[in-house]
């Protein structure tokens, strides 16, 4: 598999943006929550699809991941991924006062099942970080980009994946990813955000990093 290559500046410029982008989503999610909430992109790079799974644990490890699809200037996909418990941590911080404690449930794959104000609570955490990255970039570019409703699945990284890639209809499974830290006072709840852009939306996606 190849392993997709950037020139120093255009590095430079996906840091820069997704740093911009993750301090913004910070702000939004603390001011949602009432909780001080930071967060922070690290990583940051142009790889493949199948190394961030791998990268996770592998194919067969189970995750929560928030979906959202992109239309307009980029066209494409965009997903957040956390571990089972830092969904549930992070859907906490956004649940808190809101929501009764409750007794958790544990599926039929042995891992604790989310509820349906846990799983809407996520799928806010991927509009917040998915949007404010668009939205950087989304200054450059000549049409809005936009966003579908997200949606919040519980499986194999694998076939989250799979199901994603399958829609790009090419054997190229580039990616903009982050490994991306939701931060709480001492506690960090680990994650990536990963754009999959259609192929003739990368050279658009390319250009406006660039200009940012």
């Amino acid at each position: 598999m190849h392993a997709p290559t950037t020139s120093p500046a255009a590095s430079a410029a996906l840091e820069r943006t997704f740093e911009r982008a993750m301090g913004a989503a910070g702000r939004a999610l603390a001011e949602m929550s009432g909780h001080s909430i930071e967060v922070v992109a690290t990583e940051v790079a142009r790889t493949t699809a199948r190394r961030v799974v791998d990268a996770a644990g592998g194919a067969g490890t189970v995750v929560v991941g928030i979906y959202l699809g992109i239309t307009g200037s980029v066209d494409g996909h965009a997903l957040l991924i956390l571990s089972p418990d830092g969904a549930r941590q992070l859907a906490g911080l956004l649940l808190d006062g809101f929501a009764e404690p409750h007794l958790v449930e544990v599926g039929d794959d042995g891992l604790p099942a989310l509820d349906a104000m846990e799983l809407s609570a996520l799928c806010e955490v991927g509009n917040v970080t998915v949007g404010a990255f668009l939205n950087e970039v989304g200054r450059h570019l000549e049409e809005p980009v936009v966003v579908t409703v997200p949606v919040a699945v519980s499986d194999m990284a694998g076939a989250i994946l799979d199901g994603v890639l399958a829609d790009l209809t090419t054997d190229n499974d580039d990616v903009l990813a982050a490994r991306t830290s939701f931060i709480n006072g001492g506690d960090e709840i680990e994650g990536a955000v990963l754009v999959l852009p259609r192929q003739e939306s990368l050279a658009a996606l390319t250009v406006a990093l660039g200009a940012a």
